[in-house]
């Protein structure tokens, strides 16, 4: 007896690769209380959530006022992996690759879903447990050994395909502008930035606010962004000093490579003065933004290729790729980050080219050059104002 049998073909219409890009992480000094033992790493969606989780804000003031500045600012639903250390940690051991308790734990905890992560420490708590605050280049100290430490651990899980940024709390900020380092001379550290300012007067720093931003926007976009709207802080201080009484200072913070605050004429409200990391600014990677971008494009090429590891390979009779495979295998990567991408306009345009003239029968090794075109930003504008006379 004949029949017919139908077979249901499927990975036919390219579907596209979820990233998650707004999914981030904090760590942050604390203690532990009667639901929520300090060390251990956590996930919470809402402040509901964070209550759920044991932390409260008459025992742990310091994260819960970051944490209500996150959700105020990424609204509730907005995934954070969430840790909370002791004050005997500072912000360096937070960061320090060889520390199991630090950031390491948040973000093995993670898996990998960790695109953004804050470090800040509670200076007033650390010296209060008996810890030494020392204040050299216009912060805490340790705020710039965590800058050098992140660089090191943030490089392992790039090289891990885990790629991550990073934002560290600027905190004791002394007030003094001019003795801060300049981080955009003599660092390559793009993948670290760090945030000075505040929504209170003190020595701490808005990180949870800068957070729940990251976590709101696309990969392509700067926190800066005005059209965004405002900052939902209705008071900014840098260090003890409000901004108001500040007049400039925010200014030189900027140009040092430095995250705070800044006002616009006949604009109400508080903005992000730009999104510089730790890197000069001919580094392709000097912005938040752009780094954000290239992490999205990595484990998107990451998850394309992995498939063909080991695979066969189509070769001519001298050993070399057939053109075709090649044509095939760049259009699979091109597809890909098009449909995530490039719709979106995340980027401006992708490219990838393998070279067929590669030996691969003699090196088992594949070369891709994968080239991106970001977009651009309007980030200093000039206007040419003046009169006309249509007569004339």
């Amino acid at each position: 007896m004949g029949s017919v049998n139908i077979v249901l073909a499927n990975g036919q219409l390219g579907g596209t690769i979820q990233t998650n890009d707004g999914i981030v992480g904090m760590v942050l000094t604390g203690k532990t209380e009667t639901g929520y033992v300090v060390g251990t790493p956590i996930l919470v969606t809402s402040m509901t959530a964070v209550a759920d989780a044991g932390i409260t804000k008459v025992e742990n003031g310091f994260a819960y006022k970051n944490l209500v500045e996150f959700y105020n600012q990424a609204g509730s639903g907005a995934q954070l992996f969430l840790m909370l250390v002791p004050n005997t940690m500072t912000v360096a051991d937070m960061a320090d690759n060889t520390n199991a308790n630090g950031v390491k734990k948040l973000l093995d905890y993670a898996g990998g879903k960790i695109k953004v992560v804050g470090l800040m420490s509670d200076d007033v708590a650390i010296a209060a447990g008996g810890g030494v605050i020392t204040v050299t280049n216009g912060l805490n100290e340790d705020v710039y050994i965590a800058a050098s430490n992140m660089a090191v651990t943030a490089e392992q899980y790039f090289y891990n395909h885990k790629p991550l940024r990073v934002i560290i709390g600027g905190t004791s900020y002394s007030g003094v502008a001019a003795d801060l380092q300049d981080m955009r001379a003599g660092t390559t550290n793009n993948r670290t930035a760090i945030l000075i300012g505040d929504t209170k007067g003190g020595a701490g720093a808005c990180l949870g606010m800068a957070m729940g931003v990251v976590a709101s926007v696309p990969v392509q976009r700067k926190i800066s962004r005005v059209r965004s709207g405002a900052l939902k802080n209705n008071a900014a201080y840098l260090g003890t000093g409000t901004y108001e009484s500040l007049a400039g200072t925010s200014t030189v913070i900027a140009s040092l490579g430095y995250i705070t605050f800044t006002t616009y004429a006949n604009t109400s409200g508080y903005f992000f003065s730009g999104d510089p990391m730790c890197a000069a600014t001919t580094d392709d990677y000097s912005m938040l933004a752009r780094g954000r971008v290239i992490d999205k494009a990595h484990i998107l090429a990451y998850t394309t290729f992995v498939q063909v590891v080991d695979d066969e390979v189509p070769v001519n009779t001298d050993g070399t790729l057939d053109a075709g495979f090649c044509k095939w295998l760049s259009q699979q990567i091109v597809n890909q980050i098009n449909n995530t991408m490039t719709a979106n306009k995340e980027i401006s345009n992708i490219s990838c080219y393998i070279d067929p003239a590669q030996n691969i029968l003699s090196t088992n090794l594949l070369n891709v050059v994968l080239s991106i075109t970001p977009v651009g930003y309007a980030t200093d504008i000039v206007v040419s104002l003046g009169f006309s006379n249509p007569a004339l």
